[in-house]
């Protein structure tokens, strides 16, 4: 089953009121900023989002005085934005990362999913071995990329956010012989189109169906707060991808984050 126009549309519009959960908005021309003070230096919550047509011009203005404190600048696209703004994003020196995002619209397809006990959390020590989890995720994905970027700062700033969005958003996580080995979120989204994310699992627990069990559990949480159909988002050069799209989840669009490092301005108690 494909994916048509209005279905990427849908999807781009839980896609980006999930990246500006837990942070405030501002409306722009034509476009949407997303800041949170409280995490700076997390840029799912220190962005401006463009979902169509928009004068670059206008577009660059309001995000250099949305943002003129940070230093750097974070542009989240759609398909649907004008090519010519993609074109001048790269004019201006922003780097591109894509996400291709897959939408399940009927039943997930494959084996079933094996027995794991499967738990949300529900006290203050889940969130700390929760915290562990991505820390060790974050870690992990630095030494693949072969560059630091996770610093624990950066953890505990993404950790404190993802904190502020639940109960919207239910965080699961997988348990073998009584410890926490897997993660994943769930969100009903908006408009029928949910959507999880984040899922992670220890090297040393894959490829024993954790990750299947707990896609399924996910989808069914979103299902059962109202969800028809679910998105989920991969890396475009990344295996993931094709096992989401094995599970029924249609190739549906690419999303871009565009990334550019600058010099804050300084504010006037700085002078």
């Amino acid at each position: 089953m494909y994916a048509d126009a209005a279905d990427a549309q849908a999807l781009c519009r839980t896609y980006l009121a999930h990246r500006a959960l837990g942070a405030e908005e501002l409306e722009g021309p034509g476009c949407r900023a997303v800041r949170q003070d409280q995490a700076p230096i997390v840029f799912d919550v220190n962005h401006v989002q463009v979902n169509g047509e928009i004068e670059a011009d206008r577009m660059l203005s309001f995000l250099d005085s949305s943002f003129e404190d940070r230093n750097y600048r974070q542009i989240l696209t759609t398909p649907f934005a004008a090519p010519s703004l993609e074109a001048r994003l790269y004019q201006e020196g922003f780097e591109p990362d894509p996400t291709l995002h897959g939408l399940l619209s009927g039943e997930l397809s494959g084996p079933a999913p094996r027995r794991v006990e499967i738990l949300p959390l529900s006290a203050e020590e889940d969130w700390r071995r929760l915290d562990r989890l991505v820390r060790a995720n974050h870690v992990e994905t630095d030494a693949k990329r072969g560059q630091s970027i996770f610093s624990e700062e950066l953890t505990r700033q993404i950790q404190w956010v993802r904190r502020l969005t639940a109960p919207e958003i239910h965080f699961f996580m997988a348990w073998i012989d009584e410890e926490p080995v897997a993660f994943l979120s769930s969100w009903p989204g908006i408009g029928g189109v949910g959507m999880i994310e984040d899922l992670f699992t220890l090297p040393s627990h894959r490829m024993r169906g954790i990750a299947r069990a707990l896609i399924h559990h996910c989808v069914a949480d979103a299902r059962a707060r109202g969800a028809e159909s679910v998105l989920i988002g991969s890396e475009t050069d990344d295996t993931p991808k094709e096992i989401y799209a094995a599970m029924g989840f249609a190739p549906t669009c690419v999303t871009r984050s565009w990334l550019k490092q600058v010099s804050p301005h300084a504010s006037a108690d700085a002078l």
